[in-house]
Parts: structure tokens; C-alpha cells; sequence
């Protein structure tokens, strides 16, 4: 009975297991959001304060993100992200 319950609920754990990338963290404490061998084109962490003018401008390029409260990028921008006309 106890193995069954076991069994039933291991899909909901491997479910919620964070992937290797998500464990992954740039040198300012973020989680990274690009390949490893990638982190140099990680976005930069900005200061709190900053976030919601940041966040209110919207994405710049696809090397852009979205930025969480804490100053983390938490998300990078969609590939068909424009930028600004030079």
C-alpha cells in the first residue's frame, strides 16, 4: 500500500525537480537564463529600484529580459524582438 502511494505520487515530484540549468547561478546570484558556456550573455542583475522603469521600457533586443522584484532577469526576450531603430 505504501509502495502504491509512492508510486502515485512520483510524478508529481519529478514534476516539480527544478532542471540542471534552473539550479544553475551567475556570479551575482541569479539563476542563468542562457547555456553555461553561454553566461557572458547572461543579462545583467539591476538594482531593485530600477525594475519597474526597466520592466515599463520593455525589451530593447532578444538579448533583453524581463526583470523579477529582486533585480534578476528572470526571463529572456522573444527572439523577434525588434530593438530600437538606429
Amino acid at each position: 500500500m505504501i509502495i502504491r502511494a509512492l508510486l502515485l505520487l512520483l510524478p508529481l515530484v519529478a514534476a516539480t525537480t527544478p532542471s540542471p540549468q534552473a539550479q544553475t547561478f551567475s556570479a551575482d546570484g541569479c539563476p542563468l537564463l542562457v547555456p553555461r558556456q553561454d553566461a557572458v550573455f547572461q543579462p545583467k542583475r539591476l538594482l531593485p529600484a530600477q525594475v519597474a522603469r526597466k520592466n515599463a521600457g520593455g525589451c530593447l533586443s532578444p538579448s533583453d529580459a524581463i526583470y523579477g522584484a529582486d533585480g534578476c532577469p528572470r526571463q529572456l526576450c522573444p527572439p523577434q524582438t525588434r530593438g530600437i531603430e538606429l
